[in-house]
């Protein structure tokens, strides 16, 4: 079996040369017949279901409505009812408050270079396939 690496550097014809000397398998034609009767098969269940369900899904539809709307009651009583609370200042010192923030950016800005770095490393692996591509478009 070769090595990615040696696929890559394949020629076009020896591409074709290779793909002619596959092996096989005997029963293939058999298998494809049996795996399209099943989506046939799997298909016709799916359609019968819809048709069976179009019904339901208009009392479903209803109910939902109902729902929502009983929901939407609910939260809007909820923010009438509720008293908004003042903002609460957890820092005394406003150094404190600027030390926190110039922390907290730096934590922002350290993951965010992390995830940078392993972009910079996917680069060549996910440009692979599109050179793999433009390769054998070009011969």
């Amino acid at each position: 079996m070769k090595s990615i690496e040696d696929i890559e550097k394949m020629s076009l014809t020896e591409l074709e040369a290779a793909s002619r000397n596959a092996e096989v398998p005997e029963d293939l034609l058999q298998r494809i017949a049996g795996v399209m009767l099943a989506t046939k098969i799997v298909d016709a269940e799916r359609k019968s279901r819809r048709q069976h369900n179009s019904v339901g899904s208009a009392r479903l539809l209803k109910r939902s409505a109902f729902a929502m709307l009983a929901a939407a009651a609910a939260i809007a009583a909820f923010v009438l009812i509720r008293k908004p609370s003042a903002p609460v200042d957890s820092f005394d010192d406003p150094m404190l408050a600027y030390a926190q923030i110039e922390h907290t950016f730096q934590y922002i800005s350290d993951k965010m270079s992390g995830g940078l770095n392993l972009v910079r490393e996917a680069g060549p692996i996910v440009e692979k396939p599109g050179q793999i591509i433009n390769k054998i478009n070009e011969k």
